[in-house]
């Protein structure tokens, strides 16, 4: 048996040497690719520190097993830490380990190869510290990828700004309490062991589905402000605190709370009481506790489904029960109604509204992996599990939730610099406000063509099937080219080759001098005949459907039009503009604008051009996004589309 055992132990060091020697190969190779892509920033930053007559390096002393070891750093600013590249050339550290332990400090008896990034400094930025996950040792280089990943992930999410750490905090109008998990634990143990008789403590979590409905529902939010503590729950509720510049202690949700609340609890004599979810849930999550947590006192369970006849029959269960702390799953924002209404009633020391959270402990709901919730995706999790039911709240939820985050930030920075500007002489205010304009455009110019390159990219590639498909519909009714290109007048009048999918017949520019008289657009600019004899059969339904548009996503793509904008029109069109109508060639001609979205070919070409400049004088990313999505119903309608 020793000898079975020694055999064990002789493959597993051996298996542990082969991955961190694939560990270390895999940092070095990676390390020295990243050292030849950064050296001209280096060099750069280099030559900066030296004719600023500044130290160019600064070094740091840190813990490494049984020795220190020195690590080189640029002195300040941006990329400071490229210099760690060449530590994990040398096998000093490595791009994931344990988290530096600087020699200023005694090391800890868990120290090992530290890293660039390491898990607990991961969990930590995600509020997650209570997670147990972070240890240092992988089991392969697969596993050693993955970790990384997750941390590569999070640095994304989480900002590397200075951030403010209040004991509270105001989002969208609720006030939210700054703790760490521990610390809200305490909370809820120290209120449920108040004295008899005194009033019961309402406590709740609030997450981004919250927040979107107390935006909307006042007397939410009023039961929100008046509770004693408001837990911030989720990593949507971290993303704004981080817009606002605050920095969230914890991630404090439920479901990872109460096996704390519970160890807690049973130790300290508390008694609990489960009311919500559907029937049998909360006997099922209260027995799945006990067998955890032996001690634990669940003193009794309710469904939570409450009318007139049976209300009151379960406030005095709860008071017979000699309940302290009283935990109610009825969704947000019905359980804080009921506390709020009845918890003059109740003789607990505190009641908390905990949502779904029964529902997890009854095994009726997974839990998202630690890996999923390392990085803040929990809600992917749920969306999967449930789309029909989560979809709303999560796909349509969480984008608005951020907007009204915005926006309140927004609201914040104008007061902000309201008052400011009071306290400024009226020159140095105008001053400010110029540069401010032009940052602003600056900034909406850049937002505008990143989004247009994302945007054209990934339609480009999703739509592919349909250009194929397409393509062969138009060869096969029609012999010549697939694609028409043709001439059109840009930004500033300037010339551009504009592409379309071919829905006329070739000889199309000849018959049109036959056919001029007949223009159906008012104006005589723009020439659009609803029938139009020139026109394919193919070609009357990809207009009818504006696939024939689809080419031009190309023309986004390369910088000569933007995916909103004026129509691009033709040089012989421009050459009859008049001078008012030259307007709308002061912006980046688009697919879709205001009057594509309003009717089409139906509207007159001088509201066409009042509708163009009306757009040049609000254009804005939101406002960008806002005429995308009207452009899909006015695309299924087909109104004005010929």
């Amino acid at each position: 048996m020793d000898a079975h055992q020694s055999v064990n132990t002789q493959t597993q060091s051996q298996a542990s040497s082969a991955t961190l020697l694939s560990v270390r190969v895999f940092d070095c190779f990676m390390a020295i690719i990243l050292l030849v892509l950064m050296l001209p920033i280096m060099v750069f930053k280099t030559l900066i520190l030296a004719c600023s007559k500044q130290a160019i390096f600064d070094t740091i002393y840190i813990h490494v097993s049984d020795r220190q070891v020195a690590l080189y750093q640029f002195n300040q600013g941006r990329f400071s830490r490229l210099p760690f590249l060449l530590g994990i050339i040398k096998g000093d550290i490595g791009f994931l380990g344990s988290a530096f332990e600087y020699c200023v400090f005694e090391p800890s008896s868990a120290n090992s190869r530290p890293g660039v990034f390491s898990i607990e400094k991961m969990q930590r930025n995600m509020g997650i510290e209570h997670i147990n996950n972070a240890a240092p040792e992988f089991s392969s280089l697969f596993h050693y990828l993955i970790n990384l990943g997750k941390c590569l992930i999070c640095r994304l999410i989480v900002v590397s700004t200075e951030l403010n750490y209040p004991e509270q905090f105001n989002l969208l109008g609720v006030n939210i309490d700054n703790n760490k998990m521990a610390d809200s634990v305490e909370k809820l143990v120290n209120a449920a062991q108040q004295s008899a008789g005194d009033e019961t403590q309402h406590f709740a979590f609030v997450n981004a589905d919250c927040l979107n409905i107390a935006s909307t529902d006042s007397s939410y939010k009023n039961i929100l402000n008046q509770c004693q503590q408001v837990f911030a729950d989720g990593s949507g509720v971290r993303i704004a605190c981080q817009l606002h510049g605050i920095g969230l202690k914890d991630n404090v949700n439920g479901t990872d709370m109460l096996p704390i609340l519970c160890q807690r609890a049973s130790e300290q004599g508390i008694k609990l009481f489960f009311l919500g979810a559907a029937a049998g849930t909360t006997e099922e999550a209260a027995t799945n506790l006990k067998q955890q947590y032996p001690d634990l006192h669940i003193v009794g369970c309710h469904h939570g489904y409450l009318n007139e006849r049976n209300q009151q029959e379960v406030i005095e269960q709860i008071n017979q029960s000699g309940a302290q702390l009283l935990l109610v799953g009825m969704g947000a924002s019905k359980q804080e109604h009921w506390i709020e209404q009845h918890k003059y009633q109740l003789n607990v020391g505190a009641a908390v509204g905990v949502g779904g959270l029964f529902d997890y402990f009854a095994n009726n709901v997974s839990r998202a992996p630690i890996a999923v919730r390392q990085v803040g995706m929990e809600w992917i999790w749920r969306l999967a599990q449930e789309p029909q039911r989560m979809w709303k709240r999560y796909v349509v939820g969480n984008p608005l939730f951020l907007a009204r985050v915005l926006k309140q930030k927004q609201q914040l920075n104008l007061a902000s610099a309201t008052s400011q500007a009071k306290a400024q002489p009226l020159s140095a205010v105008s001053n400010h406000n110029r540069h401010w304009y032009f940052f602003k455009i600056k900034c909406g110019q850049f937002a505008k063509r990143t989004f247009d390159i994302v945007a054209a990219s990934i339609l480009l590639i999703l739509l592919a099937p349909l250009f194929a498909l397409t393509a062969l519909s138009i060869r096969i009714e029609s012999k010549g080219a697939i694609f028409f290109s043709q001439t059109r007048s840009g930004i500033n009048n300037q010339p551009f080759t504009m592409w379309k999918f071919r829905s006329m017949y070739i000889d199309a520019e000849q018959r049109l001098e036959k056919i001029k008289q007949n223009n159906e657009m008012q104006g005589g600019v723009i020439f659009k005949m609803k029938q139009d004899p020139r026109i394919t059969t193919m070609g009357k339904l990809i207009r009818k459907a504006s696939i024939d548009e689809l080419p031009q996503l190309w023309n986004v793509l390369i910088g000569d039009m933007s995916l909103v904008g004026p129509r691009p029109a033709l040089p012989n069109e421009v050459s009859q503009y008049q001078l008012s109508d030259r307007r709308r060639l002061g912006v980046k001609p688009g697919i879709t604008c205001i009057w594509q979205v309003s009717g089409r070919s139906d509207i007159p070409f001088d509201k066409q051009v009042e509708l163009d400049i009306d757009y040049i004088y609000k254009q804005s990313l939101k406002e960008d996004i806002t005429l995308l999505l009207k452009t899909i119903p006015a695309v299924l309608l087909a109104r004005g589309a010929y």
